[in-house]
């Protein structure tokens, strides 16, 4: 990662909005400590269709420069996100919650404080 891109992100604010939209389109597949698969739902390829300005994909960016955050992989054809993460920096429960739309202020916290330690 280049500097500009660390202080890109470094300067970029999950809010509870973000993560609200982001569990709009995501729901768990399987979910184990330190891995979780999440599945598109068929909506998101149509609000990325109509909305060329916002991507819910700038999020997952932003969360992967976490040092929580191991590896994300995204299967466009099959429409699945899988996330590795570091049990330890960020716990299971906080994926669970944020999918069903629950403690939010508290997960955007989290992580842009992570994301914040990046430099």
């Amino acid at each position: 990662m280049s500097l500009g891109e660390k202080s890109l992100i470094q300067n970029y604010s999950i809010t509870p909005q973000d993560l609200e939209m982001f569990a709009e389109y995501f729901s768990i597949i399987h979910h184990i400590d330190g891995r979780i698969r999440l599945r598109a739902s068929a909506k998101l390829k149509k609000f990325l269709q109509e909305n060329d300005t916002i991507n819910p994909f700038n999020i997952l960016e932003a969360i992967e420069a976490s040092p929580a955050i191991k590896s994300i992989k995204f299967n466009k054809i099959i429409g699945s996100l899988t996330i590795q993460y570091d049990t330890n920096l960020f716990e299971p429960i906080y994926w669970e919650s944020c999918i069903k739309g629950e403690r939010l202020e508290e997960i955007a916290q989290k992580i842009n404080l992570m994301i914040k330690e990046i430099g």
